[in-house]
């Protein structure tokens, strides 16, 4: 039974890696492209980053290539605040670098690559081996507004105590050993 769980605990932590590795170099070759045309790069952002793996990750449950399968793209960015946003999907493609050339070749999906406002991006990857496509693939490029901070006078009292709440969160990964060691190790 142990090594039942080690073998799932390795294959979701591989998983978990490999479709980082791939949304990581997807928006590597989005930020250098972009360079080439003269425009800034773009950085990873994780609330985005979090709406294109909701939707790629519904695209690869339902079998199915449609910007609103995880709900209107509208509805799902409403939460950032972000000047201007656009979407690529992508599906039945390998690599990163194989979507990034079928986003070229689109003249829509090239225009969202090269909107010259942008900012940030989030890219994520989801894979069904039991659907036709078997990997899906959406990108969300936007114009974030940079938050204006305000001043604000803090007391050593709040920081040491904000310190103290803050060590107390768990670390997923932390958390993650610690459940294996306890049946494996």
């Amino acid at each position: 039974m142990k090594a039942l769980w080690l073998a799932v605990a390795i294959a979701t932590i591989s998983m978990l890696a490999h479709a980082a590795a791939h949304a990581e170099n997807l928006a590597d070759l989005i930020s250098q492209y972009r360079r080439e045309h003269g425009l800034p790069a773009v950085k990873l952002d994780p609330q985005l980053t979090a709406i294109a793996e909701r939707q790629a990750k519904a695209m690869a449950a339902s079998g199915v290539l449609e910007h609103d399968v995880a709900g209107s793209f509208a509805s799902r960015v409403a939460a950032v605040d972000a000047e201007a946003a656009a979407e690529n999907i992508a599906a039945g493609t390998k690599t990163s670098a194989e979507t990034f050339r079928v986003w070229q070749k689109s003249p829509g999906h090239n225009a969202n690559l090269l909107k010259a406002r942008a900012n940030s991006i989030g890219v994520a990857f989801a894979r069904n081996d039991n659907t036709r496509y078997k990997t899906y693939w959406s990108m969300v490029i936007a114009e974030k507004s940079a938050k204006k901070k305000r001043p604000r006078v803090v007391s050593e009292e709040s920081v040491v105590e904000h310190r103290a709440n803050s060590a107390a969160l768990p670390n997923p990964v932390d958390s993650l050993k610690n459940f294996v060691c306890k049946y494996v190790c």
